[in-house]
């Protein structure tokens, strides 16, 4: 059986969109209950974040505004 260096190694060198498609594949193979717990760290954020929410410091925006700024933002619409 190959290891992981050998088969990140051969990823590595496919094209990006092959490896788009590689990341997508196995992605689905992973089920909510493989996924690790959250760190002590992240659900801090978490409940600073929704006391803001709550307090009406912080107000939440529609995914499809949040969604367009991330990707213009990230160069991928103009």
């Amino acid at each position: 059986m190959a290891t992981y260096n050998e088969i990140f190694g051969a990823a590595e060198r496919l094209p990006a969109e092959e490896r788009v498609r590689l990341v997508q594949a196995l992605w689905d193979t992973v089920t909510p209950e493989d996924w690790p717990p959250p760190g002590d760290a992240w659900a801090d954020e978490a409940q600073r974040r929704s006391r803001e929410y709550d307090s009406g410091e912080a107000t939440a925006l529609p995914w499809q505004e949040v969604r367009a700024r991330a990707r213009r933002e990230a160069g991928l619409d103009g």
